[in-house]
């Protein structure tokens, strides 16, 4: 059994310190979330971007209490496709910056430097022994992470890659540029998702499970509380609404249940 090394755990706090002060600034002081973003947005949005980032507080501050690397294995990989895709989309907005601004520098820097970490991390331990056992986890779970996980790659994908087009169907207004800023955490909770159907253990999905389940109830009270920007005649808004009390619902049944390491398939 591999362990999590203590600069592992001290990895895994600087990245959830970064997490809470964008995360805190963005959904709770919404009107000053440029103290801790480059950008000053629409309280909307700020508090999107600030459930966004307190998912990652809890997937971090669950992965420093972690003992196994096997249970952190996937969202050590989620870190470094969130905070490279950022710092690479990034870079197609430079004009958008100001270098003279603290919060800009930090954004770079840490885009550089946590995105590195996780890859060499994951590249260290690509031969992590998985666990021997008989999966405990049944079908119907593995089946939701994966449909969860291609749905939200797919989203991520037209986020990134034809951003003008996703303005004209996301439910509140949106720019093209932060379309594609919002890819990265997508694009990571989407390929998260997927390995986690791929995974064996409750302990080995429990940690990334935790954190997609605070996004959605996040999301979903940023969306009440600003639910005079959405339209009810809107598909979209249905869809938006409902397709999350749906990951809710299904995250809810997964990490509660009883006897969640023996359960047949």
């Amino acid at each position: 059994m591999t362990s999590i090394s203590r600069n592992q755990k001290i990895y895994f706090a600087a990245v959830g310190l970064l997490a809470l002060w964008v995360g805190i600034w963005g959904f709770f002081i919404p009107e000053y979330v440029d103290k801790a973003i480059p950008w000053l947005v629409s309280p909307l949005h700020a508090r999107f971007i600030g459930a966004i980032y307190l998912s990652a507080v809890g997937i971090m501050g669950s992965s420093m209490m972690a003992r196994r690397y096997a249970d952190v294995r996937v969202v050590v990989f989620m870190i470094g496709i969130w905070t490279g895709s950022l710092f690479v989309i990034s870079l197609f907005h430079l004009s958008e910056f100001d270098f003279s601004r603290g919060p800009v520098l930090f954004w770079f820097g840490a885009y550089i430097i946590y995105p590195l970490i996780a890859f060499w991390l994951t590249w260290i331990h690509r031969n992590t022994q998985r666990d021997k056992a008989a999966s405990s986890l049944p079908n119907w779970i593995l089946n939701y992470f994966l449909a969860q996980g291609m749905i939200i790659t797919i989203l991520a994908l037209a986020l990134l890659f034809a951003p003008e087009a996703m303005v004209n169907v996301w439910p509140w207004k949106i720019t093209p540029m932060l379309a594609q800023i919002y890819s990265g955490p997508f694009l990571a909770y989407g390929i998260g998702s997927v390995l986690l159907s791929r995974q064996r253990t409750m302990s080995e999905v429990r940690i990334a499970a935790m954190g997609f389940f605070v996004l959605a109830i996040g999301v979903l009270i940023a969306s009440s509380i600003h639910r005079t920007l959405f339209s009810s005649s809107n598909p979209v808004t249905w869809i938006w609404f409902g397709g999350f009390l749906v990951v809710i619902l299904f995250l809810g049944m997964i990490l509660f249940r009883k006897n969640s390491t023996g359960d047949s398939k």
